[in-house]
């Protein structure tokens, strides 16, 4: 009797201890900030974590917070997954843009995790992290259940065009006369978050084409500011030109295949920008198309595309008063 009274005795013992590390709470998962947080480096390691009304992420000993009731859409890999198929690979997402070649060759187990939220002024922003699979999931039911807005994953790829959509699809606008002979003059610049009507574009590349451009811009200091999309302020704004950018055409090529080939596997996107001015009246319109050819994940597509939009900008604006 003593015998069979241990054995209960160590088996309820056993099953209280795994219960008690069941109700443990999980520590925050390890993540990686590919791109997006102000003020964060990119690439940046740390832990996220859901609390209390906000989203932290903590780095370096510091913490860099969003609001939950500034997030317009949370995205994991498994919602870009179910939306545009698997033709693109995590793996190849997962990557900052400065990836030796043998990084890692095989990354499957990571996901992504993307948002998109708006600064106190109402300025669209987008952040991108990895992070180990199943993580995401799970954040994205931490933010949803605090008050998070997420749009359905059949809606992603269906978010409404500007009002001046008919003009986008239509020609790169032909330079005018004073346009030959003399820069665009403007002060400040909006620029709209990136449409992608008929192209099926993962989340993680709309808001790696909108950041880096935003970034690229202000490197390109051509303009005394640069208004997000959705910035209240820029309703005032004098001498503003507004940024409409539309996906027209998207490879998905495979970072695998140029880590080991380098010949192969090269990732394309074509992105049509139209200039107008405020009311909406078209000014310059050009087809930028970014690419990587060789090393590099595929999101460095995107800021191949940005250097050259910026650059566009520089090449056909200038400001209209002296900085």
């Amino acid at each position: 009797m003593t015998l069979k009274r241990t054995r209960v005795a160590a088996v309820g013992l056993l099953f209280a201890i795994s219960i008690a590390k069941a109700q443990q709470p999980t520590a925050p998962p390890e993540v990686v900030q590919l791109l997006g947080l102000d003020g964060v480096k990119r690439g940046a390691k740390g832990r996220l974590d859901v609390d209390k009304g906000n989203l932290h992420f903590v780095h370096a000993k510091t913490s860099s917070d969003l609001t939950i009731a500034s997030v317009q859409d949370v995205v994991t890999g498994a919602d870009t997954v179910k939306a545009v198929g698997n033709t693109i690979g995590i793996l190849s997402m997962a990557a900052p843009y400065e990836s030796g070649r043998f990084l890692s060759l095989f990354r499957r187990k990571i996901d992504t995790l993307t948002i998109q939220y708006q600064d106190a002024d109402g300025g669209a922003h987008g952040a991108i992290f990895s992070m180990p699979v199943g993580a995401a999931e799970v954040i994205k039911k931490d933010l949803v259940a605090q008050g998070a807005h997420t749009l359905p994953v059949a809606e992603a790829n269906a978010a409404p065009l500007p009002s001046n959509a008919s003009r986008e699809k239509e020609e790169n606008v032909p330079a005018s006369p004073e346009e030959k002979s003399a820069k665009i003059r403007a002060s400040a610049i909006q620029v709209e978050i990136i449409q992608s009507d008929e192209i099926k574009l993962p989340a993680e590349f709309q808001i790696a084409l909108y950041e880096n451009l935003v970034r690229q811009l202000e490197k390109e200091e051509k303009f005394t500011h640069i208004y997000r999309d959705g910035d209240r302020n820029a309703s005032t704004a004098a001498d503003v030109v507004v940024l409409h950018c539309l996906v027209r055409g998207f490879k998905a090529g495979s970072e695998r295949l140029r880590q080991v080939t380098t010949v192969a596997g090269a990732t394309s996107i074509t992105v049509h920008c139209q200039f107008t001015n405020a009311d909406g009246r078209p000014l310059l319109a050009r087809d930028v198309n970014g690419k990587v050819r060789f090393f590099g994940g595929n999101l460095r597509a995107t800021y191949d595309f940005a250097k050259k939009a910026a650059q566009v900008t520089a090449e056909n604006f200038s400001p209209s008063d002296a900085k």
